[in-house]
Order: structure tokens, then C-alpha cells, then sequence
């Protein structure tokens, strides 16, 4: 590292997470870098507070505007007071899984950081309302993540959401504490353009109810959201899915996901078609079948479709889809085990343009379904017949021949393939991986 720092000192962006790195190489940062913008020091705990002394020491890395310490647990206070001697003018940083992690860590953190814009908290469990209101005090935000935290309550977002009005991405997942009061304060909010609420379990939706949904939906930025998560949702409702998405609200929406919200049916996937923007749509682990795969094909905007576990559709749900949904380019069935080779039939057949497709976990799936995707082999980027155990040496041979293009290719679990038919695609590709041994999930 000294010699690469010592010769590289026009260096703009350095990553140097999870290396052995020690005070040394700091010290060395500190003298030499004087144009880093970017550092990250993720997951690299051989150093100290020592280290960080340095920076305020050094004539280099003062003009950095983004710092990554996520996985530092050996710093303590005094390192964070070092942090923000040294980088006053510090844009954004990433605090993630740090478990000992405080609010005095934070509070000498923002003394002195005043043009933080974006902050990550992920995993960071000790931190309370103290930490949110000094940030709110001092800092606009435009981004924050918090995660896995049971101590934050709905004071701490109100008062983020009243300070910081350019807020535009947010992500709070398994913040128990939060409720209809926090949902009511990201409504206010003109610019919110992300919102993930996504691993917030029945513990928190106890606490919060459709009224919750409804501020988001009828907020003053629904307009303006184009991503929205609200994976395990246990009380997602038809209903709601039609208050998030029934024009004007979310009109602008590209990314949904509602992973494993038990209580969708397929009036509510019925109900997409409205929402004219959608590109992506994750509903893995959903109820639906093939009546609402039908309705979601209408939605002639979408390019991505994720619906692993979605054990009730069959092939004829994925043929009335694709019939209508022509531009698809990724398809994620895995582990939808009713499907067969005339579900691949129809997609190759109807959807020209696919680039990825995952059949992981379909056990009825042979080599015909990958004979019939070298039809679009020119488009085929990615491809992942992992656990599909009917597959054979003619699966490589298919994708040897005629799809040019390929990436990546995942062949786990593929006891009838040979490592030596295997081996012919690794050199073509970027991303290989292959075993032969028994799955060690059920197919059933």
C-alpha cells in the first residue's frame, strides 16, 4: 500500500474493505492522497483511533466526501472525533454494522460534519431518538437507511422529516418501534422518490395500519415515488395494493416490490395494469395465479419480473403473460415447481428480447426449455438452471452453439451434466458455477 499510495497521488477513488490494512497505511493516506474523494475502510479492524489521528495530522484526504467504516467496530469515540477534525466537509457516510455504535459516537460525528447529505445506519442497534433529533438539528438530508433498530421511535423521523425537507430516499427496515405517526411524517415529505420498508415483520405492521399506507399513497411526494417496497407486509391487502397504485398516486412508480405479502389475491395484481410506468415488479412468495399473471401482462411497460415461489402458476399463466408482455427482459421463476419446458416455449416464443432468465428449483424443466431459449441465444445474457435435475450434456452443447452472449451460467445441482460439458462453458463465460451433487432443497 505505500508503494501504490506513494505513486499514486492524483488517487480519486480508494477501496480497501476487509484488507489487513494498519495505522500505517493511514498514516501514509494522510500524507499522499491529497485528492481522495472516496475512501472505504469497510470491515478492516487492524487499525485504531490511532489511525485515525493521523488524517487531522496529515496535509492529504481532507477534501474526501465519502467515507465508508461499516464493520469498524474497534472505534470508538475518539475516532469519530477524529473523523470529523479531519473531513468537516464530508457528503456522505456509511456506518453499517456497527454494533457498538452510540449516540455520543454520532453526536461528535455531526460537531463538526455539517454537509453530510446521505447517512447509513444499518445494523446499528444502540442508536435512540438522541442520534436522529442531533441529526435532524444540524444536517439536511437527502438519504438515510436505518436498520434493525428498536430503539428509534416516530419522534425521530418526525423531526428528520420537518428539518430535512429534501429528503428523497429512505429506508427503514426492522424498526420495531415505528407507526402510523412515522408513515404520516414521510407524507409530508416533496421529494421522497424512494421508500423501502421492506423485512418490517408482524411485530411492526401490529402497529401500523391502512391509515399508514394511505400517507404514503396520498402524501404530498406520491407522485414523485419511483421505487417502493413493501415486502413481508403480512397486512398488504388487495385493497391497498389499488390505494398505492390507482391513478394519480404513485402514477410515476417503476420499481414495486411485495415479496411475501400473503394477503395479496390476484384482484390485486389485477390492478397494475393501471400503473402505466412500472418496469419491475418483484411479487416472489405471492398467491397468485394464473388469472392475475394474466392481468399483470397487460402492463406493457414491464421489463422485469420476479415471481419465485409462486408455486401456483403454471405454464399456461407464463404463455398468457408473455402473449402481452413482448419487451421482457428478466424473467425469476425459481422454484416454481408446476412449471415445465412450455413455459420456456412460450417465452422464447413471444418475448424476443429476454436477457435473463432464472429456472432455478424447477424439477419438470429438461433440456428442450434451454434448446428452445437458444432461439433469443443473442439477447441471453444470464441463465440459472440450478436444482433442475433432468438437464443433461446437451444443456451446455445448446448454449455452446448459439448463445454468444452469455454472462453468467449457474449449473448447481445438476447431477446429469458432466463436470467435463460443464467445464467447455467456463471459458466463455464470466460468472460459472456447476456441481453435480444432490440438491439440498426439496424439489417436491
Amino acid at each position: 500500500m505505500k508503494m501504490i499510495l506513494e505513486g499514486c497521488h492524483s488517487l480519486l477513488h480508494l477501496n480497501l474493505a476487509f484488507t489487513h490494512i494498519t495505522n500505517a497505511t493511514i498514516r501514509v493516506l494522510s500524507r499522499c492522497c491529497l485528492m481522495l474523494r472516496s475512501l472505504s475502510l469497510a470491515y478492516c479492524t487492524s487499525f485504531s483511533d490511532k489511525g485515525l489521528q493521523y488524517l487531522t495530522t496529515g496535509k492529504g484526504c481532507h477534501r474526501l466526501n465519502y467515507l465508508d467504516l461499516s464493520g469498524c467496530s474497534q472505534i470508538s469515540v475518539d475516532g469519530f472525533r477524529y473523523v470529523a477534525e479531519a473531513y468537516s466537509s464530508l457528503q456522505q457516510i456509511v456506518l453499517d454494522d456497527l454494533p457498538t455504535l452510540t449516540d455520543t459516537c454520532v453526536q461528535v460525528l455531526m460537531s463538526k460534519c455539517h454537509a453530510l447529505t446521505a447517512i447509513s445506519l444499518l445494523d446499528s442497534p444502540y442508536l435512540s431518538d438522541v442520534t436522529f433529533k442531533t441529526i435532524a438539528e444540524v444536517i439536511s438530508l437527502t438519504k438515510i437507511q436505518i436498520e434493525g433498530n428498536n430503539r428509534m421511535t416516530d419522534s425521530s423521523l418526525k423531526a428528520l422529516c420537518r428539518r430535512s425537507l429534501k429528503l428523497s430516499e429512505v429506508q427503514m427496515s426492522d424498526c420495531t418501534r415505528m407507526t402510523d405517526a412515522s408513515l404520516k411524517s414521510l407524507g409530508s415529505l416533496t421529494k421522497l422518490f424512494v421508500y423501502n420498508l421492506c423485512h418490517v415483520f408482524f411485530l411492526i405492521w401490529s402497529r401500523v395500519t391502512d391509515m399508514g399506507i394511505h400517507y404514503i399513497t396520498e402524501g404530498l411526494s406520491a407522485v414523485e415515488l419511483r421505487e417502493l417496497d413493501l415486502s413481508y407486509c403480512p397486512k398488504l391487502t388487495d385493497l391497498d395494493c389499488m390505494n398505492v397504485l390507482f391513478p394519480p398516486r404513485c402514477s410515476n412508480l417503476t420499481n414495486l416490490s411485495v415479496c411475501f405479502c400473503e394477503n395479496l389475491t390476484d384482484n390485486g395484481f389485477e390492478c397494475l395494469d393501471s400503473c402505466a410506468s412500472l418496469i419491475s415488479l418483484d411479487i416472489t412468495g405471492c398467491k397468485i395465479h394464473d388469472k392475475g399473471l394474466a392481468a399483470l401482462g397487460t402492463n406493457h411497460s414491464m421489463r422485469k419480473l420476479t415471481a419465485a415461489e409462486c408455486v401456483f402458476i403454471t405454464d399456461n399463466g407464463i404463455k398468457m403473460f408473455c402473449q402481452l408482455c413482448h419487451r421482457l427482459e428478466l424473467l425469476d421463476v425459481c422454484h416454481c415447481v408446476c412449471l415445465s419446458d412450455r413455459a420456456i416455449k412460450a417465452l422464447s416464443f413471444f418475448c424476443r428480447t429476454i436477457a435473463t432468465v432464472r429456472i432455478a428449483g424447477c424439477p419438470k424443466m429438461t433440456d428442450t426449455a434451454v434448446k428452445y431459449l437458444t432461439r433469443v441465444g443473442h439477447f441471453l445474457k444470464e441463465l440459472d438452471v440450478s436444482g433442475c435435475p433432468l438437464l443433461t450434456d446437451r444443456t451446455p452443447s445448446f448454449l455452446l452453439c448459439s448463445c454468444t452472449q452469455l454472462r453468467s451460467i449457474s449449473m448447481l445441482y445438476c447431477k446429469n451434466i458432466s463436470k467435463q460439458a460443464a467445464l467447455k462453458l467456463q471459458r466463455r463465460v464470466q460468472h460459472w458455477k456447476y456441481s453435480n451433487d444432490d440438491s439440498p432443497y426439496s424439489l417436491d
